[in-house]
């Protein structure tokens, strides 16, 4: 009949006592000769320095084998997590310098194209103003009321002048 243990701890108490026979039985093939007979499954705990426990199958059902612990995981050092924010705060104030700069460079281009604008208009109204003066009917109209002077009535003729007339005047200017 097989023995109840209450604990692992007794399991493991009664293992330490008998000898290991799966050690002292086993040894390794020679070279270059196959294995047969396969090894018994071990359950490795802590590195696999004692044998397994007996089977759960044991009646009573009060023994539970041990088991591995858990692998904890190791938390992130603080340094790590201190440079990560220090990165991510020098990353976040550059990102929003840009943005500020970049509006600072749309304000400048609208107000430049404000003021483009702005004397564009006064061009046009200097255009308009130039036409304005330059058109006949004002200087008719104020060569009329300012100068007194008026279109003539009649049509132009044309002048003929003589040659021999114009040489005589010229010799008689000369002679006096």
């Amino acid at each position: 009949m097989p023995k109840v243990h209450q604990h692992s701890a007794d399991v493991l108490a009664e293992r330490a006592i008998e000898p290991d026979e799966s050690s002292v039985a086993r040894t390794s093939p020679p070279r270059g000769q196959l294995i047969t007979e396969p090894e018994p499954a071990r359950r490795m705990i802590y590195g696999g320095t004692m044998p397994p426990p007996p089977p759960p199958n044991v009646e009573g059902g009060l023994y539970t084998p041990p088991k591995n612990r858990k692998v904890a995981k190791r938390p992130v050092p603080t340094s790590k997590i201190i440079a990560y924010l220090l990165v991510s705060a020098v990353l976040i104030v550059l990102y929003i310098s840009n943005i500020i700069a970049v509006n600072q460079l749309v304000s400048d281009i609208h107000k430049e194209e404000q003021a483009l604008q702005k004397a564009l208009n006064e061009q046009e109204m200097l255009r308009a103003r130039i036409n304005q003066l330059s058109s006949l009917e004002r200087i008719r109209k104020r060569a009329e009321e300012e100068l007194g002077l008026r279109n003539a009535q009649d049509v132009p003729q044309w002048l003929t002048v003589d040659a021999e007339k114009t040489r005589e005047l010229e010799e008689l200017t000369k002679r006096k």
